[in-house]
C-alpha cells in the first residue's frame, strides 16, 4: 500500500513538474496569464493592454459621462466645418450603430489620454506625436521597466523581447515633440474634449 502511495506521489509530482515545463515554455505572461501568441505586435497588445487596464483601475482613470458628451460635440463641429455628414443616407439602427461607435471612440480616447496625463506626471520623459494624441514614450517605457522588474509580466523568447522594447528604445521610428515646443507644453494640459475643433 505504501509503494503504491509512493508511487501515485512521484506520478503526481511528474506530472505537475510536466505542467510547471509547458508554463515555463509559454512565450510571455501578463499578470499570471500565459500569452500563447509567438506574434510580436499580439504579445505587445496583450501585455500592454493588460498593465494599463490594471494601471487604470488602480488610479481610478475612466471617462465620465460628460467628457465623453463634450469630445462628441467638439468632433461633430469639426466634422460639420468640413461637410461632413454622410448620416442623412443611413438608416435609423445604423446612425445608432454609428452613435455607439463614435461613443466608444470617444470613451477611449479619453481615458487613453488621462492614462497618458497620469504616467507622464509619474515618470515624465519624452512625448511622441501620435494620431490619436500626445503619448509619453519614456513614461511607458519606465513604466513597463518597472512592471517587469516587479514580475508583473515576463518574455521568455529572446526575439519577442527584442521585438517588444524596439518601440520603446529605437528613437528612429518617433517623432517627438520638441522639450520646450508649444505642443509639448499643452500635451497633457488641456484634454481633447476642451480644445477648439
Amino acid at each position: 500500500m505504501r509503494m503504491r502511495r509512493g508511487l501515485l506521489l512521484i506520478a503526481l509530482l511528474a506530472g505537475a513538474g510536466g505542467a510547471l515545463e509547458i508554463a515555463a515554455s509559454e512565450p510571455a505572461e501578463v499578470l499570471g496569464e500565459p500569452v500563447q501568441s509567438t506574434d510580436p505586435a499580439t504579445v505587445q497588445e496583450t501585455i500592454i493592454t493588460r498593465l494599463f487596464d490594471q494601471y487604470a483601475a488602480e488610479h481610478g482613470i475612466t471617462a465620465e459621462r460628460d467628457e465623453v458628451d463634450a469630445l462628441l460635440k467638439r468632433m461633430r463641429r469639426g466634422m460639420a466645418a468640413e461637410g461632413l455628414t454622410a448620416e442623412d443616407d443611413l438608416t435609423p439602427e445604423e446612425v445608432a450603430q454609428a452613435d455607439a461607435m463614435r461613443r466608444d471612440m470617444a470613451r477611449s480616447i479619453i481615458r487613453q489620454w488621462k492614462l497618458n496625463k497620469a504616467l507622464y506626471e509619474q515618470y515624465g520623459g519624452r512625448i511622441i506625436y501620435q494620431q490619436l494624441g500626445p503619448e509619453p514614450l519614456d513614461a511607458y517605457r519606465a513604466f513597463l521597466e518597472q512592471r517587469e522588474a516587479d514580475g508583473a509580466f515576463a518574455i521568455h523568447d529572446p526575439a519577442l523581447a527584442k521585438a517588444f522594447w524596439r518601440y520603446f528604445t529605437d528613437d528612429s521610428i518617433h517623432d517627438f515633440m520638441a522639450p520646450d515646443s508649444p505642443d509639448a507644453a499643452r500635451a497633457f494640459t488641456v484634454p481633447p474634449w476642451e480644445r477648439a475643433p
